[in-house]
């Protein structure tokens, strides 16, 4: 294989979710794996939460530790009660050579002092704004306090922190983070395919878009905080304004009744389709191909894996001004941005119409500046894992140095 190098290295990455429930750490991880593996110099291994009756495929090692549910389907895992998982990490036989945990949860906190009793790198990525999120599901503020102190010890316990965009820096500093921090942004496994328009037609004819004016695309959980209201309130204003479309909302969630039922009361229902989930990544392609504009109002996502997908299959994303997201977005080149209101919004795509015959170029422009592949991200990620188990190894020499001469003195 060419790609293979001279330094072999295994890596163990580790969750506290994984399939059968899908976001977008679990998608990141299990790509990660498949790229790892293709490469040839990267062996790798997966630590994540059991789930009842989930078989995992062969394609490569998944571990999985003894966990209960908690909120919105996640598991916390009880090493505790399940030492299998310990063993999978120290593994004397053929030990890791880095170990990257992807949450900072209860399985975070034994992977990384698992790491460090056996002297071996650990880094952790920050993907959630995590403040937010315990806004969101805990009332009691004395227990959001402790859950920030307590995710933040996973991150400090940590040799290094990796971040997925210059938002997601920032988000940490805020959360008392001082020390060093590596950005390295996401990616996805969807390629512009040879049988575009087959693709693009499939979805055409199953909802009836042949005479179609302007498709509006949204991809992903529905869930509260991705602030799908606001979309649907720039609907009704274009709707309004006299402006023909069809909105496609591809995915499913805990929001999804409130939002049809929202949907309903604005008068959207003949121009809004609720797709449900789409799990066949070749017809996710085709959704993508036979829209006009990708809709992406969440201000709460670090990094979300959707605008990237867009951009492989050349649909430019229009997101809110500011969040962490839209740093991969120059307006009007790649894309578009506005200011958080629908009213802005709707004025935003309003203008995206009226001057729809740039919109070839700006969906060039969105393929070549704002699509990454897993295969790029893990390239420049491996790199980085070399880096660290080689200051690791320095640091420890010094520290031991450091302890020899003070003994012998």
């Amino acid at each position: 294989m060419e790609n293979v190098k001279k330094d072999k290295i295994k890596v163990m990455q580790v969750l506290d979710t994984y399939f059968p429930n899908f976001d977008g750490p679990t998608i990141l991880i299990n790509n990660y794996a498949k790229c790892m593996k293709k490469r040839g110099d990267t062996d790798v291994e997966i630590l994540v939460p059991k789930y009842p009756k989930y078989k995992d495929s062969d394609e490569f090692p998944v571990h999985r530790i003894l966990s209960f549910p908690v909120a919105e389907k996640y598991r916390c895992v009880l090493p505790m009660f399940d030492r299998s998982g310990a063993k999978v990490l120290k593994n004397k036989k053929e030990p890791f050579d880095i170990i990257h945990v992807h949450s900072p949860f209860v399985i975070a906190n034994h992977a990384i002092n698992v790491a460090r009793r056996n002297g071996i790198p650990s880094v952790i990525t920050l993907h959630t704004r995590f403040h937010e999120d315990f806004g969101r599901i805990l009332a009691w503020k004395p227990l959001r306090k402790f859950m920030m102190w307590y995710i933040m010890r996973a991150f400090k316990k940590a040799d290094r922190v990796i971040c997925v965009s210059d938002g997601t820096v920032d988000t940490i500093r805020e959360y008392g983070y001082k020390g060093d921090v590596k950005v390295i942004r996401n990616g996805t496994d969807l390629k512009y395919p040879a049988n575009a328009e087959e693709l693009k037609e499939k979805v055409i004819k199953a909802h009836n878009l042949e005479n179609a004016e302007n498709v509006f695309l949204s991809v992903g959980r529905i869930v509260e905080n991705k602030r799908l209201d606001l979309a649907l309130d720039t609907m009704k204003i274009l709707k309004d304004r006299g402006v023909k479309f069809t909105y496609l909302m591809v995915g499913a969630g805990s929001y999804e009744e409130k939002l049809k039922k929202r949907t309903t009361a604005l008068g959207l229902d003949d121009c809004v389709i609720f797709t449900g989930k789409v799990m066949d990544r070749d017809l996710l392609s085709g959704y993508y191909l036979a829209s006009d504009l990708f809709i992406f109002p969440s201000t709460f996502d670090t990094a979300s894996l959707a605008p990237i997908e867009a951009a492989a299959l050349k649909l430019p994303s229009i997101m809110t001004k500011g969040c962490s997201t839209a740093e991969i977005i120059t307006d009007d080149r790649n894309g578009f941005v506005a200011e958080n209101s629908a009213a802005a919004w709707a004025n935003k795509i309003q203008e995206i119409i009226d001057k729809k015959h740039l919109l070839p170029e700006i969906k060039e422009n969105a393929f070549n500046e704002v699509y990454r592949s897993w295969d790029s991200v893990v390239e420049e990620l491996r790199e980085y894992y070399l880096q660290v188990i080689s200051e690791y190894k320095e640091e420890r020499m010094a520290k031991n140095a450091k302890k020899n001469k003070k003994t012998a003195q």
